[in-house]
C-alpha cells in the first residue's frame, strides 16, 4: 500500500484510515522522524492517534512490538505524557498499555490499594510530582523552618510510598526529584533566604536519589539531567497552561521525561545496546589518516582535536562499564591500526576494541558482519560516522542499527551519543563489566575451533567447567538480567522481574562456564517448579547465546533430570512457547528425550526412564543432582 502525504503526521494518519496492519516498519520510522524533530506536540499527537483499541491490536497482531503495562502517577496534570510515552516506546519497538490514576491521587491511589491500576499490574509505576507535593504540607511558605521540616520529611514519606507500590503492584517503581520553580524561588527577597530555601531543596532531592535500590526494584530519575535533554531547557509549564489546566511541566519537558522513561523500560526488556561501532576518519580523530598521516592528525590539545579525544574518553567510559567497542572505517588496516596504536594522544588502542574492520567495503556489510561475529543483533549497536552519506546508507540498508545523528562540529560529538543513553541499564553486573574480556576469550576459542581435528577434539580442547547456582544475593541481578535479555535460546519467552525472583515461588538457579581461556561468567537460568503430583516443571530455561554449540544445554538439561530423579519425582515438564527469535530450538525437548504431553502445543514431559549422557568433555563443578532442592 502506497500512502502519499507531506508530513509524518500526516502519513501516520493516513496509514490508520487505510489500516496498520502489515505498516509496523513503516510506523517505527515516522515516529523516529518525529522525535528527530522534537517538536513536542506532533509527538504528542502521533501517540494520541496510535492509542486507541483498534491501532493497539492492529500493532499487536503485526508481531513486531513487545507488550509492556506501565503505569503513571503524579500531583499535576500529566495529559500529554501517556500519549508521548506511547509515541516514545512505539519507536523503540515497544507497545505501551498506559494507564494513569488521575490528577494528584498518587498517594490515594496506593494507599486504597491501587483500584484503578491493580488489574493492569504494571511493570514500570513512575511516580513524577512537582513541588506542589511540598508544600501542600507547609502553611507559611516563608517559613525557612517550616519548609526545611517538610524537605527533610518528604524522602521518607517516597521511600514508606515505594514500599507500597511495590506490594500493591509489583513491577519497578521509578520515582524522580522535584524541581523548585523560579516563582517559588523568587518569592523570597533577602538572599540568605533565598539560599536557605535552596540548601533545604537540594538536601531532599540528594534523599530522594539515595532512595535508589535497584536490588529492591527502585529507580530514581535526577529530573535536573532530564530537563538538560529537553529541546529549549523548559522545565516549568507556561502560566496560563498552569493556571487554566494544572499543568506543572512544559511539554518539552514531558517530551524529555517520557524518553528517559521509555530507555528506562527498554532496559528492563533487555534492550540496552551491546556494542559502540566508531568511524575513524574525522570521528575518533581530526583528519584523514591515509593522506595526513599519523603525526597529522588532529586529536587531543587544543580544539577541535579536544573534541575527538572527548569522544575518545566516552567511548572508553563506556567500555568500562560493558560496552563493547568497535571500529568501522574506510581506510587501509594496516595504518588505522598503526594510528590507533602508536598516536600519543590515543585514549583507545586496538585491544580496546573487539572488532576492527578497515577495508572499503560498505560500511552496512561490516557492520552485520561484526554482529553475526560476535554473535548479537544489529538491533544492539549503535554507529557513529561523521559523514551524513555513511550515516545515511546505515539507515537504509542495515535500519536495525541505532545511527547516532552528529552534529556538523566535532565539539558535540560526546554530548550527543552520551545524551542519547542507547547504553543505560537498570543496574550493572560483574558480567556487564568484563564483556569486553569475555568477547576476546571468544575469540581465542574461535582460533582454536579453527586448528581443531574436529568438534569433538576442539569442545575437548576447551576444558570447560560448568557450576550450577542456586539463587542468592550475589546472582541474583544477573539471573533477571538473562531472562530480560535473552532472545534466542529462550525456550518459553517468559522475562521473571525481580520481585518474581525473589518472591520465592519457584526455584531459581544460574550457571557459570570457565574454560582454558578464562570465565564466561553466568550464562544461564532456570526457573522450576513443581506440581501437585509432585512432578518437576521447568518454567523458563534461557541460556547466552556466547556459549552457543559447546552442548552446554544439554549438560543442565541432563542435571536437572538427574535431579528430579535422585528427589523421586515421577517426570519433568517443559514448555516451549515460540517467539519470534526463538524457533531454531523448538525441538529442543523432544531432541533430549522428551514426549508431547497431551494435546496442548509446546507442552512435554520426561518419565526419567533414561537420561541423557552428560557430554564428556564438560566438568560438573560439585554433584550431578546440582539442581536437587531438598
Amino acid at each position: 500500500m502506497t500512502v502519499t502525504a507531506t508530513t509524518p503526521l500526516a502519513e501516520l494518519r493516513a496509514l490508520k484510515r487505510a489500516g496498520l496492519g502489515g505498516q509496523a516498519p513503516r510506523v517505527r520510522e515516522l515516529l523516529a522522524e518525529l522525535r528527530a524533530a522534537g517538536d513536542p506536540l506532533d509527538l504528542e499527537a502521533a501517540g494520541s492517534l496510535l492509542a486507541g483499541r483498534a491501532a493497539r491490536e492492529q500493532l499487536a497482531d503485526s508481531g513486531a512490538f513487545t507488550a509492556r503495562p506501565v503505569a503513571l502517577l503524579g500531583s499535576s496534570t500529566l495529559d500529554a505524557l501517556p500519549p508521548l510515552l506511547t509515541a516514545t516506546l512505539l519507536a523503540d519497538g515497544v507497545l505501551p498499555e498506559i494507564r494513569s490514576a488521575g490528577f494528584n491521587q498518587w498517594r490515594f491511589e496506593i494507599l486504597a490499594g491501587a483500584p484503578t491500576l491493580k488489574d493492569l499490574r504494571p511493570q514500570v509505576t513512575a511516580l513524577l510530582l512537582d513541588e506542589a507535593a511540598v508544600f501542600d504540607g507547609v502553611a507559611d511558605r516563608l517559613d525557612p523552618a517550616e519548609i526545611e521540616r517538610r524537605c527533610a520529611a518528604l524522602p521518607a514519606e517516597l521511600a514508606g510510598w515505594a514500599r507500597a507500590c511495590r506490594e500493591t503492584l509489583g513491577g519497578l517503581v521509578v520515582l524522580a526529584t522535584v524541581p523548585l520553580t523560579p516563582l517559588t524561588r523568587d518569592r523570597r527577597v533577602d538572599y540568605p533566604g533565598k539560599a536557605r530555601l535552596a540548601a533545604a531543596w537540594h538536601r531532599m532531592n540528594a534523599a530522594i536519589l539515595d532512595l535508589a535500590a535497584p536490588a529492591d526494584s527502585v529507580l530514581v530519575l535526577d529530573l535536573d539531567g532530564v530537563a538538560a535533554h529537553g529541546r529549549g531547557g523548559a522545565v516549568r509549564a507556561g502560566d496560563r497552561m498552569r493556571h487554566a489546566a494544572g499543568q506543572a511541566y512544559a511539554p518539552e519537558f514531558l517530551a524529555a521525561y517520557a524518553e528517559e522513561l521509555g530507555r528506562v523500560v527498554r532496559a528492563g526488556l533487555g534492550r540496552a545496546a551491546k556494542c559502540l561501532v566508531l568511524d575513524l576518519d574525522h570521528t575518533l580523530w581530526g583528519g584523514v589518516v591515509g593522506d595526513d598521516g599519523v603525526a597529522g592528525l588532529r586529536l587531543g590539545g587544543a580544539y577541535p582535536g579536544s573534541a575527538h579525544r572527548e569522544l575518545q574518553e566516552l567511548a572508553a567510559d563506556l567500555k568500562q562499564q560493558g560496552v563493547m567497542l568497535a571500529v568501522c572505517s574506510k581506510n587501509e588496516e594496516t595504518i588505522a591500526r598503526e594510528a590507533v596504536d602508536t598516536h600519543p594522544e590515543m585514549a583507545l588502542r586496538t585491544g580496546d576494541f573487539v572488532a576492527f574492520s578497515a577495508n572499503w567495503q560498505p560500511k552496512p556489510g561490516n557492520v552485520a558482519a561484526m554482529a553475526e561475529r560476535l554473535n548479537i543483533g544489529a538491533d544492539a549497536m549503535v554507529f557513529v560516522d561523521d559523514n551524513p552519506v555513511e550515516r545515511g546508507l546505515m539507515r537504509e540498508l542495515l535500519p536495525q542499527v541505532a545511527t547516532v545523528g552528529l552534529p556538523a562540529d566535532p565539539a558535540g560529538y560526546a554530548a550527543v551519543l552520551a545524551a542519547r543513553g542507547d547504553f543505560n541499564v537498570l543496574s550493572l553486573t560483574e558480567e556487564d563489566r568484563t564483556r569486553t574480556e569475555l568477547y576476546r576469550a571468544r575469540a581465542a576459542r574461535a582460533e582454536l575451533a579453527d586448528t581443531a581435528g574436529s568438534l569433538e577434539d576442539y569442545l575437548a580442547g576447551l576444558e570447560s567447567e560448568l557450576t550450577v547456582q542456586p539463587l542468592d544475593g550475589l546472582n541474583s541481578a544477573r539471573i533477571v538480567q538473562l531472562f530480560g535479555k535473552t532472545n534466542q535460546f529462550n525456550l518459553t519467552g517468559r522475562r521473571f522481574t525481580a520481585d518474581e525472583v525473589a518472591g520465592g515461588g519457584l526455584d531459581f538457579f544460574a550457571a557459570r562456564l570457565t574454560d582454558r581461556f578464562g570465565d564466561n561468567g553466568l550464562i544461564a537460568a532456570l526457573a522450576l517448579g513443581r506440581d501437585a503430583d509432585g512432578a518437576r516443571t521447568v518454567e523458563n530455561f534461557v541460556l547466552s547465546c556466547r556459549v552457543f554449540s559447546r552442548r552446554v544445554e544439554t549438560a543442565l538439561l541432563s542435571l536437572v533430570l538427574r535431579a528430579a530423579a535422585a528427589e523421586g519425582a515421577g517426570e519433568v515438564r517443559a514448555r516451549y512457547v515460540e517467539t519470534a527469535k526463538n524457533r531454531q530450538f523448538a525441538g529442543f525437548y523432544p531432541d533430549h528425550g522428551f514426549a508431547a504431553a497431551g494435546e496442548e502445543p509446546g507442552a512435554y514431559r520426561h518419565t526419567l526412564r533414561e537420561l541423557p549422557e552428560l557430554p564428556r568433555w564438560i566438568r560438573i563443578n560439585g554433584q550431578q543432582e546440582a539442581f536437587r532442592v531438598v
